[in-house]
C-alpha cells in the first residue's frame, strides 16, 4: 500500500506541475522517479512543485491541494525502504495533514485587513502546536531515591 500511495502521490505531484508549466513537469517527473533511490531527489521534486506554484501565482486552494499531495508523497516515499511494519499513512497522520491543510486554507481565504496579522499568525501557530504537543506528550513520574 505504501508503494502504491508513493507512486500515486508522486504522479499527482508531477501532474500538478505539468498542468501549470508543461516543461517543468519533465523535470519534476525525473526528480520524482529518482526519489525512489535517492531521497533528496524526492525533496527536490516537492521544491520544484513549490517553485512552480510561486511562479504561477496560484490561489490558496490550489496551493493547499499540492501541499497535501506533497506531504503524502514525502511520507510514503520515505517509508518505501523502511523496515516491515512502518506505516506512514495512519489515521492520525492523514487526519492531521487534512485538518492542518483545511485550517491553513481557511485562514488564507479569510480577508483580514489588520496590518499586524501576518506577524501574529506564525506566533499563534507555534503556540497552538506547542499546546497540542504538550497535551499529547507522555508524562513520566520522576523517580525518587526510595524507588531505586
Amino acid at each position: 500500500m505504501t508503494r502504491f500511495l508513493a507512486i500515486l502521490s508522486g504522479g499527482l505531484l508531477v501532474l500538478a506541475v505539468t498542468v501549470v508549466f508543461p516543461l517543468a513537469g519533465v523535470g519534476a517527473l525525473a526528480l520524482a522517479v529518482a526519489g525512489w533511490w535517492w531521497r533528496p531527489c524526492a525533496v527536490a521534486a516537492v521544491l520544484a512543485a513549490l517553485g512552480v506554484l510561486v511562479l504561477a501565482d496560484t490561489g490558496a486552494v490550489e496551493a493547499a491541494a499540492v501541499g497535501l499531495v506533497a506531504t503524502t508523497y514525502l511520507l510514503n516515499i520515505a517509508a518505501v525502504s523502511a523496515p516491515v511494519g512502518v506505516v506512514p499513512t495512519t489515521i492520525p497522520s492523514v487526519a492531521g495533514a487534512v485538518l492542518s491543510t483545511a485550517c491553513a486554507t481557511g485562514a488564507a481565504l479569510i480577508p483580514v485587513r489588520l496590518a499586524w496579522a501576518p506577524l501574529a499568525a506564525p506566533v499563534l501557530v507555534i503556540l497552538a502546536y506547542a499546546l497540542l504537543a504538550r497535551g499529547l506528550a507522555v508524562r513520566r513520574q520522576p523517580e525518587t531515591a526510595a524507588d531505586g
